[in-house]
């Protein structure tokens, strides 16, 4: 059930993306891509042997010639999705992996051959996964759909009338987001040659740099998020086939939007872990029992940021744990770390997604609903899968 309305929602997300920027000057994109490299691997212990990855990606994305909005400041990135599809060496343990990934391609610097920074997030599904008596060696993926993240650099080559050829490399990442276990997720280090087909030649040549210092007033906003997250209980790597619960969020903040684009924000959230409550009434844990509800919860202090794009936005924040007091128990069962290392986990979260808004933000609507979608981590370290529906008030 949670795998389902996880796909559905993911999904839905996804399919919104390749509409969002119809009221643009843009330019049509087609890219064609071949990769080649190696699955690096992430943990000591039987890492399984593979041999070259290779894999093919088409992307369909639009130039935003925009020049009144967030398309003018970023010098009119590309943005789009990528279909990728994946050989990883090794069939027997890690199958092949099918990607569908949105992404944002920015221009680093206005020349005759540029450099592109591509970072792309979305899903992915793999033909082999973990599985306890016929594949017990792939831990790093525990279930068929997992987050999907990329980061690439190109470099343009050469120019064709509507053809650009590129050189390119980068980092290719696959988590399931701590909903099924194991889940150590699975590294490639790719290299890459493209070419891209744009519909129009004149778009990439008719606007000029945008101004920096042309910037739009500054407004202020208050926001409120409800979330629904589930995970499994345990370590990265097991126990295997525990029971998904679900992780209660509720979200207040304030902020800025900078130039109807950068939305930075500050704020306070509560979380309830069915998974902690469980534990402890399971156990008799004595030093939570008492007040069983107050251990499993958290209370936390955020900071974050959304790159908004219409309707669409990425969203990344970081917090600092004010109370999460059943983490040390947690951690002396599964994790069993120490010093810096627990220390970092204990105090730190992030938390990385999508958000889709109602109406577009470009035009900084005074009320505003989203839907979203976002991996948790204690630190670096994958604890949750969260879907959220929310509310802005900009003034």
């Amino acid at each position: 059930m949670f795998i389902k309305k996880y796909i559905l929602s993911l999904f839905f997300i996804l399919s919104t993306f390749s509409r969002l920027h119809s009221q643009s000057i843009e330019d049509n994109i087609f890219e064609a891509e071949l990769m080649g490299g190696r699955v690096v691997p992430n943990y000591s212990k039987n890492f399984p042997n593979s041999s070259i990855q290779s894999a093919i990606s088409i992307s369909f994305a639009k130039a935003n010639k925009d020049t009144s909005g967030w398309g003018k400041y970023y010098n009119f990135p590309e943005s789009g999705f990528s279909v990728f599809a994946s050989n990883l060496g090794n069939n027997h343990i890690y199958g092949n992996q099918f990607s569908l990934l949105p992404y944002i391609s920015f221009k680093l610097k206005e020349k005759e051959n540029p450099w592109f920074l591509k970072v792309g997030i979305g899903m992915s599904y793999f033909t082999s996964y973990f599985d306890s008596l016929n594949n017990p060696r792939n831990v790093a993926i525990g279930s068929s759909f997992t987050w999907a993240f990329e980061a690439f650099l190109y470099k343009t080559i050469y120019k064709s009338n509507n053809i650009i050829y590129r050189i390119g490399g980068g980092y290719s990442h696959a988590s399931n987001g701590h909903t099924q276990l194991p889940n150590f997720g699975l590294n490639s280090a790719l290299v890459s040659l493209s070419a891209q087909f744009h519909s129009n030649n004149e778009s990439k040549s008719n606007f000029e740099i945008p101004a920096k210092q042309n910037k739009s007033p500054k407004h202020y906003f208050l926001q409120f998020r409800n979330g629904v997250g589930f995970h499994e209980l345990g370590a990265t790597a097991e126990p295997i086939g525990g029971t998904k619960r679900e992780v209660f969020t509720t979200a207040i903040s304030g902020g800025i939007i900078f130039n109807n684009h950068l939305k930075v924000r500050t704020g306070f959230a509560y979380r309830y872990y069915e998974q902690y409550y469980h534990y402890i009434f399971k156990n008799q844990t004595k030093e939570y029992l008492n007040h069983i509800y107050w251990s499993a919860s958290n209370v936390y202090f955020f900071a974050g940021c959304e790159l908004l794009i219409s309707h669409f936005s990425l969203d990344v924040s970081g917090g600092l744990n004010l109370y999460k007091p059943f983490y040390k128990e947690f951690n002396s069962v599964y994790e069993k770390n120490r010093g810096f290392r627990y220390e970092i986990k204990k105090w730190l979260n992030s938390r990385m997604g999508l958000n889709l808004y109602l109406l577009n933000t470009n035009k900084n609507p005074t009320h505003n609903v989203f839907m979203g979608a976002h991996i948790n981590a204690n630190f670096g370290q994958a604890d949750f899968t969260e879907f959220n529906l929310g509310y802005v008030l900009t003034w």
